[in-house]
């Protein structure tokens, strides 16, 4: 800003004019938010994103269950809590193809064939699909087992916490009191 003001302080010309000064000064504002723009404040987020998106079908899995362990673990009265989630599926990718239609008429016959190709990019020295979607597996169960699981009410906060955050039935919800046994 003091670049700014020393600028427009020497310069005759913009002193003179205050719409060509308003309209350096309107510059200079553009300038500026275009800079701060391109700026990354959401590096973690996006680290965090990029992390689960390259997850195995078991590491997927080991992550939802350490998350939903840590929110149960946050309700009032859950206390020490065990999970275990399946899943139905094993994660999909989505490649891009080309896609080629062809269609022969013939007097005799009409005959139409069907061409997919991946489309192949080249990424840190090798060939690859191009990835264009990711579907991660769905979750098929919850089991949860806590300190406070024979209470109606952490049970009742539970099931709809888990409902919510899998989009999933509380008929796929299990949740049982946690019972130390002797070794």
């Amino acid at each position: 800003m003091n670049f700014m003001k020393s600028f427009l302080q020497k310069s005759d010309v913009i002193k003179n004019n205050k719409k060509l000064a308003l309209i350096v000064v309107a510059g200079f504002m553009i300038i500026a938010f275009i800079f701060i723009s391109e700026l990354d404040f959401n590096s973690a987020d996006s680290k965090e994103i990029e992390t689960v998106d390259k997850l195995s079908t078991t590491e997927y899995c080991a992550y939802l269950e350490e998350k939903v362990t840590e929110i149960i673990e946050c309700i009032d009265g859950a206390g020490k809590t065990k999970v275990m989630i399946t899943l139905s599926e094993t994660t999909e990718y989505i490649y891009a193809t080309n896609d080629k239609n062809t269609r022969k008429n013939n007097d005799a016959s009409d005959d139409s064939t069907a061409q997919n190709d991946y489309v192949i990019i080249e990424k840190d020295n090798n060939d690859t699909g191009l990835l264009i979607k990711t579907i991660e597996p769905k979750v098929r169960g919850v089991a949860i087992v806590c300190e406070g699981g024979n209470n109606s009410t952490v049970q009742n906060q539970i099931y709809s916490a888990i409902s919510a955050v899998l989009n999933i039935s509380t008929s796929r919800i299990s949740i049982s009191k946690l019972t130390y046994m002797e070794e």
